[in-house]
């Protein structure tokens, strides 16, 4: 299922992305020796480039850069610390002024600060937090995960009431899947606080009906895939609420409920750009969306 609320998501997005390079270029000019806006170059590296989120964050990146005048170059980490350690080695030989920086693993916080700290070059952690190795944050842009993840659980908890779909003395009335991606704390800070609003919210829902199971890649189909798996362990459960870490995640699980025929009598929310979820959902010539 589809909530327009999904689109506010989307739009802080954009602003995120947009206000990340003022303060990289400020920070870029101070430790340039104060030069010219042309001549400052700005690295943007970006957890995964095939997903929507970071594509838009990449654009506002670049379009807030051309608007103070200097250089946004985006370069994709592919979802892989060796490509990122290879991108970041690349904008550090390439003397930028600053970089932007989604890593694909919060672990790797440490060196990466090293590294850049190293180099002289201003650093700003984007949607992931990250710190060194004394646990000193990096300078960061993103949002609340927390409320976020307590917002997604929220509204699930209110669409299933609102259709009475939980029933306490029917074990298998409403069941909630819990796409985690646990090696991500931000994605653990969300479903966690999805889970915990999810049980908050509706009344006598016990731990037992949330079933917690990775989702590979972080991506729909690891999503499909999951989702796919907890149907068949699971042939009974009449409704599915669902919730992952990101809007690929939801996707790829509603894509499963289709297949299986529950997609009517389940709701998922998912976090993103929403242009995932409007060319899956919203285009469709279905009343059910």
């Amino acid at each position: 299922m589809k909530s327009t609320q999904r689109f506010g998501i989307a739009v802080a997005a954009l602003a995120i992305a947009a206000s990340a390079v003022p303060a990289a270029a400020q920070d870029a000019t101070s430790g340039a020796g104060g030069k010219a806006p042309e001549d400052i170059v700005v690295y943007g590296l970006y957890k995964r480039m095939d997903q929507g989120w970071f594509q838009n964050e990449a654009k506002g990146a670049e379009d807030k850069g051309a608007e103070l005048g200097i250089t946004v170059v985006t370069l994709d980490n592919q979802f892989d610390p060796n490509v990122m350690a290879a991108n970041l080695d690349n904008a550090i030989a390439e003397q930028a002024d600053g970089i932007l920086m989604v890593v694909p693993d919060q672990q790797l916080g440490p060196g990466v600060i090293d590294k850049a700290a190293a180099a002289g070059i201003p650093l700003i952690a984007i949607d992931d937090s990250i710190s060194d190795a004394n646990g000193n944050p990096a300078p960061f842009v993103g949002m609340n995960t927390t409320q976020i993840g307590t917002d997604v659980g929220t509204m699930l908890a209110g669409f299933a009431n609102d259709r009475g779909w939980f029933d306490p003395a029917d074990p298998d009335s409403l069941k909630v899947a819990a796409l985690t991606f646990s090696t991500l704390d931000v994605c653990n800070q969300r479903t966690d606080a999805s889970k915990a609003a999810v049980l908050a919210g509706i009344e006598g829902l016990t731990e037992d009906a949330i079933i917690a199971q990775d989702y590979e890649g972080a991506n729909t189909d690891g999503g499909l895939s999951a989702m796919q798996g907890l149907l068949t362990a699971n042939p009974n459960v009449k409704h599915w609420l669902v919730y992952s870490c990101n809007e690929e995640g939801v996707v790829g699980a509603v894509r499963a409920l289709e297949a299986a025929g529950k997609d009517a009598d389940s709701c998922g929310v998912g976090l993103g750009d929403g242009a995932l979820a409007k060319i899956e959902m919203l285009e469709k010539q279905s009343p059910r969306y």
